[in-house]
């Protein structure tokens, strides 16, 4: 006999079900045959006086999930917002990395796909700065030591008492060294901020 669950069976209580004859029927967990019945489940079952027998649920289906849609083009694109540290590293550093080994190549349009990346790399890590709280700038702070740097080498590379130069180049390498490893872990890779900050809310869920 078929018939609906009105009431779902739990280890303290049986479980209803409205047979198709309109008579109502008991059963226990003991009766399942198959996964545990949802209220408004239809069933088959083994009538038996008052009890059903043999629980089997019909078209037993799982939730449907949800997956949120994204704007890939303002993923990659668009320095605002925030992203969080899984989808820096995966759909960002990663695709990109791969995308360039298959692309990069080709003459031109590896020159122009190179230039779109570039950008897209500048503005995932914009929002990966926005993730924990500070500014997208943040990113260029390595650039001033590395600059006086490259100075320095030249002055020491046209100069004739090259030690100043060395000296320079020396001093800001290792401050770009230290500046570059700080802005790794304390920005790229660390989690980012819970709830909403000033940058945007907090990153959702990236489709699959």
């Amino acid at each position: 006999m078929r018939g609906k669950v009105l009431d779902i069976a739990d280890a303290a209580k049986p479980g209803l079900i409205s047979g198709e004859d309109n008579q109502r029927y008991r059963y226990t967990l003991t009766d399942l045959r198959s996964a545990a019945p949802r209220t408004g489940q239809e069933v088959d079952f083994e009538p038996s006086g008052t009890d059903a027998r043999d629980v089997y649920a019909i078209g037993l289906t799982l939730p449907a999930v949800t997956i949120p849609e994204r704007d890939w083009v303002s993923f990659y694109l668009s320095p605002t917002g925030r992203i969080s540290r899984r989808d820096y590293w995966l759909y960002g550093v990663l695709a990109i990395f791969a995308s360039s080994l298959l692309v990069g190549w080709i003459p031109i349009l590896g020159q122009i796909f190179t230039l779109a990346t570039s950008w897209a790399g500048i503005a995932i890590a914009f929002k990966r700065c926005h993730d924990v709280g500070r500014s997208g700038w943040w990113l260029f702070l390595p650039l001033v030591p590395a600059a006086i740097a490259v100075i320095g080498g030249i002055i020491a590379g046209a100069s004739n008492n090259a030690v100043p130069g060395i000296a320079m180049a020396t001093v800001f390498g290792l401050i770009w060294l230290g500046l570059s490893v700080w802005l790794i872990f304390a920005v790229l890779i660390r989690r980012g901020d819970e709830g909403p900050k000033r940058f945007g809310p907090a990153p959702a869920a990236t489709p699959l």
